[in-house]
């Protein structure tokens, strides 16, 4: 199925400076050598294999819910408790190297809106990272993997909460239920009670303050660092600390006041030292893209320390001013073509019904699917089977028997005939396809003979230079990056994307799985490519047949940017960019029976499973109830009705199960 493109955006939020209130370390976890609190004695409990090296909590992320990795405490923490009259902070550095959805960095109380404080790594719906606290608290992006956090969260007694990443305020003066609701149910670093992930990583420094750290001290210990507590010093009492205005104005000059504003771009000292350490206060526009900092944070949202906020290599000024973009998008019309490439290819990017870019054009498709098995969709030339080769599951399986022509594989009706038919625009293949273990020279597609640049084959493993995959094409180029065992040869039993573009003087590129492999590799001209053989899943020398299947098989006219590459992986085989995507598109309930009608995109002859929950729960829960395991779509739209709905809230999955 589709996998839609995340495309993350910063949306910051900027609180008034607030006096000290006092907040105290109750609890302190430094882990230098073990889980000792050197604060409030309540020393943590590891579980699950977890351990301490490093001078770090370090979590694997074996097992789920209360049997994961995790470390417990001795005493109840009990935030409600201990906490509910004075309001909480707590502080941690960390770093997530893969924590799966929903997995949590720690977890305060039980399930239940406002009974519990947590913190989650990435959620399901959007992938974005929250604060469990009555209900879900998201951020707008998913904070960075294998990257060192400092992460704060404060909640006052009345459920007010406020959070910072990295310094950086993410939600502000939120109100939630009563800290003094928080129960004891569950209390654990690295696991969550529910049926989750356990966290995939390690803990620097993990602390707990009665009262509520302001951002003054919060921006302190962004300085200061998990291995030191922070000192707050401001001599002149305005609020900047003086390590801040000796940083921006000078050694011993602390004349600035909180209110001044010395590069006129409606930012004063204290909201430039709140938003982040390293906002410059002596320059209206920090990032340099045409925008002053002023303006990013308050009106359009950008990130003021980033020239392309949405890296689609637009800059935030240029899309704001000139193109009228939005820059916290890379695809601001929704059409699956970044604003960049649209703008290249006079594609209006704000319009999804505009022409898309004219190049390249889709010449060949062949999906494999339920009624149009060898149908080339596009180029109305038909695919031939050869041999013990078929179509089922909606792919195209080819079991390897036999060598060489009379291997099992796929002809075509007619020549595709690259050399001629592309020789002026260049092409590109693209294919989505799994090897189950082909034998060594075997290829996944032959098109020309086996002569030095007269031909284009993707071999999944050579004979030599220990088992890599290559691309021949003006002789042998090996694939030398790909991790697999001793070799190089691509994982087995795993679908890969593969797409080989060529230009017309035979400069190719070469990405796989999104990354590219080969880059502007001359060789020779793409008119020299002969017809003597063209198949996929054999080739012309006497060597195996592919073993394995292949989902989707493409040959575009033009040559694919790296954009394109990155769009057309993220939809995915069954969708080119601009289809309608995989959704459910409306429920409707029936009040006279209780019943629900459900209407989804599909795709004829592919296997849907409906499942359904009194509650929302995770992607890869074991809790969703089957309610059909087997539903075959007969159109592009269908629909499916549930005569046992009952009770006041549902939560609907609908699941691709075709390939399962």
């Amino acid at each position: 199925m589709k996998n839609i493109i995340q495309l993350f955006s910063f949306i910051l939020f900027l609180s008034p400076f607030l006096p000290a209130q006092g907040a105290t370390l109750s609890h302190r976890y430094s882990f230098d050598a073990d889980t000792t609190d050197s604060v409030g004695g309540n020393t943590g409990i590891l579980e699950g294999g977890a351990t301490i090296s490093s001078g770090q909590l370090t979590l694997t992320g074996l097992g789920s819910s209360i049997d994961a990795n995790r470390m417990t405490f001795t005493n109840p923490v009990d935030i409600g408790g201990n906490f509910g009259a004075t309001g909480v902070t707590i502080e941690t550095w960390y770093t997530d190297t893969g924590t799966g959805t929903w997995g949590k960095l720690f977890q305060f109380g039980n399930n239940a809106d406002g009974q519990e404080l947590a913190f989650t790594h990435t959620r399901g719906n959007g992938q974005q990272t929250g604060v469990d606290r009555d209900g879900a608290k998201l951020f707008e992006e998913q904070v960075n993997q294998n990257e060192e956090h400092h992460l704060v969260i404060t909640v006052s007694p009345d459920g007010n909460l406020n959070t910072w990443i990295d310094g950086v305020q993410k939600l502000s003066d939120l109100d939630t239920n009563d800290l003094a609701n928080v129960s004891t149910d569950f209390e654990a670093i690295g696991a969550t009670s529910w049926g989750d992930p356990g966290m995939t990583g390690s803990v620097n420094e993990f602390r707990i303050y009665e009262g509520e750290l302001t951002s003054l001290e919060v921006a302190a210990s962004t300085e200061a660092g998990p291995e030191e507590l922070f000192v707050v010093s401001d001599s002149d009492g305005d609020g900047l600390p003086d390590t801040w205005e000796e940083k921006w104005f000078g050694e011993n000059n602390l004349s600035q006041g909180a209110d001044d504003d010395p590069d006129s771009d409606n930012l004063t000292n204290l909201e430039e030292f709140t938003f982040n350490l390293n906002l410059n206060p002596n320059k209206a526009d920090t990032d340099e893209d045409n925008l002053n900092d002023g303006r990013e944070i308050n009106k359009e949202k950008t990130d003021p320390l980033l020239k392309d906020s949405d890296n689609d290599s637009l800059t935030d000024g240029d899309e704001i001013l000139i193109h009228l973009t939005n820059p916290l998008s890379k695809d601001s019309d929704g059409d699956f073509y970044f604003d960049d490439v649209e703008i290249k290819n006079n594609s209006d990017p704000n319009d999804a019904n505009d022409p898309s870019p004219a190049a390249p054009t889709l010449a060949h498709r062949w999906s494999f699917n339920t009624g149009e098995e060898l149908t080339d969709s596009v180029g109305e030339n038909t695919g031939v089977l050869r041999e013990t080769a078929s179509v089922s599951d909606n792919q195209l399986q080819l079991d390897g028997i036999g060598t060489g022509p009379t291997a099992s594989s796929m002809g075509f009706t007619s020549p595709v005939d690259l050399g001629s038919n592309f020789s002026g625009s260049g092409f590109t293949i693209e294919t989505w396809y799994t090897d189950s273990g082909t034998g060594i020279w075997g290829k996944l597609f032959t098109f020309g003979t086996s002569s030095a640049g007269q031909e284009i084959a993707w071999t999944n493993e050579r004979g030599g230079n220990d088992q890599a995959p290559g691309l021949d094409r003006n002789g042998a180029q090996e694939i030398s990056s790909i991790p697999f065992g001793t070799g190089d040869r691509l994982s087995l039993d795993e679908e890969h994307h593969l797409v080989v573009s060529v230009e017309p003087d035979g400069t190719t590129n070469l990405w796989i799985d999104g990354t590219k492999e080969i880059s502007e590799l001359p060789t020779n001209p793409v008119s020299n490519i002969v017809t003597n053989t063209e198949s996929i899943g054999s080739t012309a020398w006497g060597d195996p047949g592919h073993f394995g299947s292949v989902n989707e098989f493409r040959i575009w006219e033009g040559t694919l940017t790296e954009d394109d590459v990155t769009v057309n992986l993220a939809a995915g085989p069954d969708f080119l960019p601009g289809e309608k995507e995989f959704a459910i598109t409306s429920i409707t309930r029936n009040p006279s029976n209780n019943s629900v009608i459900i209407t989804f995109n599909s795709i004829v002859g592919r296997r849907y499973r409906i499942d359904r929950s009194p509650e929302l729960l995770s992607a890869d829960s074991t809790r969703w109830l089957d309610i059909d395991d087997e539903f075959i779509a007969t159109s592009e739209l269908s629909t499916f009705t549930d005569p046992t709905a009952l009770g006041k809230r549902l939560f609907y999955r609908i699941k691709d199960i075709t390939n399962q």
